[in-house]
């Protein structure tokens, strides 16, 4: 043989060396390849790809373009072309090279988050992208890798292994009130993570949360596989009016407000109830109810016109139409009706009533009249021929230059003539 012949034969052997090696796919733990089954349904020619789990589901097979080449419920074996792919289980990952006339076999784990709740947990990637989802107490199939899980926005991490099963323990916070409300669960960086109505517990991994109802806050630890219930109290104004009630903290802070008869759940504390700007101080305990009982007044009058309520130190705190009744906390004070005082007492869970005078001067003139009370102060001014509601006691009317003194008394209309 010549050299030459004997050059090129080294460089054929080693061209298909080479080629030898680059098709020899490299060792893979997690699907090693075997031969494959009599019973596998594979055609002459090509591979087989099996993906076992412990749950129920299907795989999928994609080409090096990312193009499904084809899918089969795991536990049996899908017939492919000899060439590389990627393998995905519930949106995990895994390379393999197929090979004709073997059968490769891949291996899973799971996750399972357990709890106590009806409610599903999510996995995903360490990107932060959502794979799979499942209800709490159902397994999940995953390629093995670490992975984040979450549930009602809180996270612990999974380590799946091949053919273990990675179980992650959850445990529950419940607000327990007798009201219709909801309450809402944050982090420790005011971060809501979830909500629900009281009575109905939620599921999260452990850690410290603040929980909130009716925005007043109490800390709770929540332990794998344990229940934390928090107990509120509840607090109701009770009135006879169409009116709303309004709670405070100590800090003046408004929390909630709610309609007459209607309770609201607090965490245990000191708070403040208004009702038309009266107050009342409140003490919220665990379990308790907390009643504020008001009491209402009304200034009957048969005029188109209103009264006002002041405290002792000339605030105002209400107004009505007359012969319609406000609530408010019982105490002492200042009704006024065109600029009349009308010292009023509310005691609670009645209604205080308090009649008043109606005055009228007639006359043909188009003018106004003006009462003064007995200290010469202007109360109100009217057109003439318009009636005027006043409490009873003495008065002094004036038309033009023209003044004459008026006595009201309580529930009798007095009309004079001008």
């Amino acid at each position: 043989m010549s050299a030459h012949k004997t050059v090129i034969g080294i460089a054929v052997l080693a061209v298909l060396t080479l080629a030898g090696c680059k098709k020899a796919p490299l060792p893979d733990s997690l699907c090693p390849d075997q031969p494959l089954p009599a019973s596998a349904a594979v055609p002459s020619g090509q591979g087989g790809i099996e993906v076992l789990a412990s749950t129920d589901g299907y795989f999928y097979v994609l080409d090096g373009a990312g193009k499904q080449v084809g899918s089969h419920a795991v536990n049996g074996v899908l017939a492919v072309k000899p060439g590389d792919y990627q393998v995905k289980l519930n949106n995990s990952v895994h390379a393999v090279t197929a090979q004709a006339g073997t059968l490769s076999k891949c291996q899973t784990g799971a996750v399972l988050v357990s709890g106590k709740t009806d409610e599903y947990y999510y996995v995903l990637d360490g990107a932060g992208t959502q794979l799979a989802s499942s209800h709490l107490g159902a397994s999940l199939s995953l390629f093995p890798a670490g992975y984040r899980v979450r549930l009602n926005n809180t996270e612990a991490t999974a380590d799946i292994a091949a053919g273990g099963t990675t179980e992650l323990k959850s445990g529950t916070v419940n607000v327990q009130a007798d009201t219709d409300e909801y309450y809402y669960v944050f982090d420790s960086g005011a971060r809501q993570l979830a909500s629900s109505h009281v009575g109905r517990p939620i599921s999260l991994f452990a850690g410290t949360y603040t929980l909130k109802v009716n925005n007043t806050q109490a800390q709770g630890d929540v332990r794998a596989g344990e229940a934390l219930s928090l107990p509120t109290g509840t607090l109701v104004a009770k009135g006879s009016t169409d009116e709303y009630y309004y709670v405070f903290d100590q800090a003046g802070a408004q929390l909630a407000s709610a309609h007459f008869e209607r309770p609201l759940a607090f965490f245990p504390g000191s708070y403040s109830v208004k009702v038309n700007n009266t107050k009342a101080p409140a003490t919220v305990a665990a379990a308790t109810a907390t009643e504020i009982t008001t009491g209402s007044l009304v200034l009957q009058g048969t005029t188109d016109e209103y009264y006002y309520v002041f405290d002792a130190g000339g605030n105002q705190l209400a107004s009505a139409h007359l012969a319609r009744p406000v609530s408010l906390v019982p105490g002492e004070y200042l009704a006024k009706v065109n600029g009349a005082p009308v010292p009023v007492r509310i005691e609670a869970g009645r209604r205080s009533d308090y009649p008043l005078g109606t005055l009228t001067i007639s006359s043909t003139k188009s003018d106004y009249y003006y009462v003064f009370d007995q200290g010469g102060r202007q109360l109100a001014s009217k057109p003439l021929n318009q009636s005027i509601s006043l409490p009873a006691g003495k008065y002094s009317v004036k038309v033009g230059n023209d003044s004459r003194s008026v006595v009201l008394t309580t529930g009798r209309p007095v009309a004079v003539r001008w």
